[in-house]
């Protein structure tokens, strides 16, 4: 296909094509430019028929853009050369489906999916999809009420539903639909491999055979003024370009990789589901395997396991093996036709089981990289039986991964007299095919089986003054997930690895910033996360979005609360004061874990519900009840509650804050967290938490005084008192009857102007600290802090002013008197102000020295600095 390029610009050069053409004749002559792009194939020149041995030229770029002519003699003496310069627009034309012209320009993002043929999967991102969008395109148009929007990017923050998809940097295509009644979004991209940008206009696209693809679909209806309702749809599958579309699925189909082997050899491994207790683990009775509908006598070998009353029992850490070799199986089908393992499509186990089971299988083509074996889970026992009373059979099919599923609806209601309704229900289906490498079997011929799981949350809230109330119920399945798995660019899948081969439809965002906490896909996924960014993840520690813990904000290998002079206006972490609702001893918004971020979590139901009212002006009590249960054991959490609150700004004393919350409680529901740790002289790292289960049936109480003084100009006065009990209802072995946490902090600081532009700010802080711990002879801490520093600032130059403090610190530990300090520290530092070069910039040149005293010792330390910081403010 020839594109030919007509423009009425280029008439003026007609003379000259003329006589290039002297010995054309003129009914010969090329047609003439008609001003418009168009693809018309290549032509019949009349021209270049003539029984003439030299080779005919067709002028075309060199003539038309710089007038040059082959035959003529090249001399530059009086006309200096001049270099090629394009004097056309630049980029290139480029055509639609039916031929017709689009524009001239740059081809910016191209995805393209054939079916059927090798690397039929194409994706392609010009360098300047990057360069000159950032990495984000956006095609929008509206007319009245109708408005519609492609996004196309690597880092799309988009969210269809709290339990579906959720995701602070997809990677892929965004299709939005709005009306006033209406809502649609569609989602599309190749997750195993989304694209990287190109080096070149003409750079072959990134191509795949076998891939993983996403397809999310979301729409909402209005329904009258309060209602709306919603349904989404979201797949994660694998894909092959080498089968045709009719033999894809939206369950996913096994990669080439994946069908090359036979499964010679299936292990099922039997399980204690709760191993922490040690004892009434999975009980095996009997055992079955069935090859195509046919029961098989083959006899797995046994490993592992302990023989109780003439059965198998794995506990505690225990696990049973069985081992089942298909390779030497054969056996008669309908027809008397010999069957064996070359044509096996169906396996199927059919277990007797008891007590507190949990199963998980391999094969020889379930492997890690160095051909381990990777066992995935297939069942589990509800609860925690260990009397046997839950005997049952457990029937499951052989399959490796291919496609995870998500899909349900969504209310909200919104107040409709005073009334707020929320939820959501969802059902997962987990997707696994049985591999056979025989080629009369279709890639969607495979035997499928499938997981189902559930979930679904309602919240419910009445607002009337002076009261309210709230409910809120749920339940998520044990085995309830929005992970789908990954074949690599070659078509294997290595299950173990989870920062490769899986990717999240919820992601881990604990911190709710740009970036997920957790490694998933990081090369191509996302432009990284807050690990691999050197970001840390401390939520609700970062109250000034500057992505720096609020306890290091000058980023250095001591925290703020310990530093000289800094440690005036911060407090140590465990002085931090709010909910804990689900009783792990840390408040809740500064949990972290490494779970995708549901409303709730995962193999939890139960409900709370709370009614409050206003019983003075800015007071309010709550009276709630809360019971959740874990659906794979026999742990629950119940407690009851009252909580009040009163927050008043009080003209003569400033803003005062009350808080008291007692609970009952018994809760013996492990919540185990990750949590951002500054220790000093150390980098910040997360360090595990281990829930203490320190509210098995327990009373707690919680008061938090806090007042903020602050009616006189340059004076402010600050008091913070946290009281907290836990009081064992009945003994435990690992837990002290009566645990206390008091915690007091009081400061205060006073700015005050002396004579021309000297300014003096004298500082006191007492921080006071009493905590017994939770554990049977954990060390008391019962430490008292005294801290007076003074500050003084004068003006030298224009925008330049020295400054000089002074600390004193006194600390003094009641338990352990060898730990007793004192210490004393001043700082001296110039600071200047100017402009470079559209920056501003401060620089700052100084000098801290201090001692310490302690334990009959001295010990001086001294630091000098000279910073230079460029800022825009």
């Amino acid at each position: 296909m020839v594109l030919a390029f007509r423009s009425p610009l280029r008439t003026s050069i007609l003379p000259a094509l003329a006589l290039a053409l002297l010995s054309t004749p003129s009914w010969a002559q090329p047609r003439s430019p008609k001003g418009s792009f168009e693809l018309i194939g290549p032509t019949v020149e009349f021209g270049a028929m003539q029984p003439y041995h030299r080779k005919w030229y067709r002028p075309q770029e060199l003539f038309y853009e710089f007038g040059w002519r082959q035959w003529e003699y090249s001399n530059y003496a009086k006309e200096q050369y001049m270099r090629y310069v394009n004097i056309n627009l630049e980029g290139f034309q480029f055509y639609d489906t039916y031929g017709n012209y689009i524009t001239r320009g740059w081809k910016i993002y191209d995805w393209e999916q054939e079916h059927a043929g090798e690397f039929g999967s194409r994706v392609f991102k010009n360098p300047r999809f990057n360069a000159w969008f950032n990495s984000l395109v956006v095609a929008a148009t509206s007319k009245g009420q109708y408005h519609t929007a492609i996004t196309i990017g690597d880092e799309i923050r988009t969210t269809l539903t709290p339990l579906t998809f959720s995701k602070p940097t997809f990677n892929g295509v965004q299709w939005d639909f709005l009306s006033d009644k209406y809502e649609l979004t569609l989602l599309l991209s190749r997750t195993s491999d989304p694209g990287l940008i190109r080096f070149d206009d003409f750079a072959p696209p990134e191509t795949a055979s076998d891939f993983g693809n996403l397809l999310g679909l979301r729409g909402t209806s209005q329904v009258g003024d309060f209602l709306k309702l919603g349904a989404t749809y979201v797949s994660g599958f694998t894909a092959n370009s080498v089968a045709d579309l009719s033999n894809n699925s939206l369950s996913g189909i096994l990669s080439q990789a994946q069908n090359s082997t036979r499964a010679s050899e299936i292990t099922v491994r039997i399980a204690d589901d709760s191993p922490e207790d040690g004892i009434g683990g999975g009980v095996l009775i009997s055992e079955q395997i069935i090859v195509d509908g046919r029961r098989a006598e083959i006899t797995p070998l046994i490993r592992g396991g302990t023989r109780r009353s003439g059965r198998l029992e794995a506990s505690g850490g225990e696990q049973i093996l069985l081992i089942y070799d298909l390779s030497q199986f054969t056996y008669f089908d309908d027809e008397d036709q010999v069957k064996d393992i070359i044509s096996f499509r169906k396996v199927e186990f059919e277990l007797v089981l008891a007590n507190d089971y949990r199963v998980a299988v391999s094969s020889n083509v379930q492997l890690n990289r160095r051909a381990d074996p990777i066992f995935l889970q297939v069942a589990r026992a509800k609860g925690n039986v260990r009397d046997g009373t839950n005997m049952r059979v457990v029937a499951f099919e052989y399959g490796l991964p291919t496609g995870n599923e998500v899909f349900g609806g969504t209310l909200d209601l919104v107040n409709l007299g005073g009334v707020r309704l929320q939820g959501e229900i969802a059902f997962n289906r987990r997707h696994r095919r049985f591999p056979n490498p025989d080629p009369e079997i279709g890639p969607t011929e495979h035997e499928l089986a499938t997981d189902k799981s559930e979930a679904f949350f309602l919240i419910a809230e009445y607002n009337t003054f002076p009261w309210s109330a709230y409910g809120e119920v749920y339940s998520l399945g044990d085995r309830y997930s929005t992970s789908a798995f990954l074949v690599d660019d070659r078509g294997e899948l290595f299950f173990d690895d989870a920062s490769t081969a899986v990717f999240e439809f919820v992601d881990d965002n604990d911190d709710q910033d740009r970036f997920p906490d957790w490694r998933r896909r990081s090369v191509n996924q996302r432009a990284g996360n807050d690990r691999d960014l050197g970001r840390g993840i401390f939520p609700g520690l970062d109250e000034n979005n500057d992505f720096v813990s609020d306890f290091n904000q000058n980023r250095n290998f001591q925290p703020d609360y310990v530093e000289p002079f800094l440690r005036h206006g911060v407090d140590p972490p465990e002085f931090l004061f709010g909910m804990d609702m689900n009783n792990n001893t840390v408040v809740d918004r500064f949990e972290d874990d490494e779970l995708p971020d549901y409303p709730y979590k995962v193999d939890r139901q139960g409900f709370n519900v709370n009614w409050s009212i206003e019983i003075l002006p800015s007071g309010r009590l709550w009276l709630g009840r809360a019971d959740i249960n874990t659906i794979s054991s026999a742990r629950n959490a119940v407690s009851s509650y009252a909580m009040f609150i009163y927050q008043k700004d009080l003209p003569q004393w400033g803003e005062v804050r009350v808080f008291d919350m007692a609970r009952w409680v018994k809760d013996d529901i492990r919540d185990d967290l990750l949590q951002w740790v500054q220790e000093p002289n150390a980098q910040e790292s997360l360090v595990p938490f281990d829930d203490p289960l320190a509210a098995r049936d327990t009373f707690v109480n919680t008061l938090y005084l806090e007042s903020d003084y602050n009616v006189i100009p340059g004076f402010r006065l600050q008091n913070r008192l946290k009281y907290e009990v836990y009081n064992q209802r009945r003994e435990f072995a690992d837990l002290q009857d009566r645990s206390t946490f008091l915690g007091m902090v009081n400061r205060a600081n006073y700015t005050l102007p002396i004579g021309d532009g000297l300014v003096v700010e004298p500082k006191i802080k007492s921080m006071y600290l009493y905590d017994t711990g939770f554990k049977k002879g954990a060390r008391e801490r019962h430490e008292l802090q005294e801290i007076v520093s003074m500050l003084a600032r004068v003006p030298t130059l224009d925008n330049s002013r020295i400054e000089a403090g002074m600390e004193y610190l006194i600390f003094q530990d009641f338990g352990k008197e060898d730990d007793d300090l004192s210490a004393f520290n001043y700082v001296v530092q110039f600071t200047s102000v100017s402009d470079y070069q559209g920056y501003r910039l401060i620089s700052e040149v100084g000098m801290r020295q201090g001692v310490e005293f302690k334990d009959g010792r001295r010990k001086a330390n001294a630091l000098a600095f000279v910073r230079i910081f460029a800022g825009l403010e």
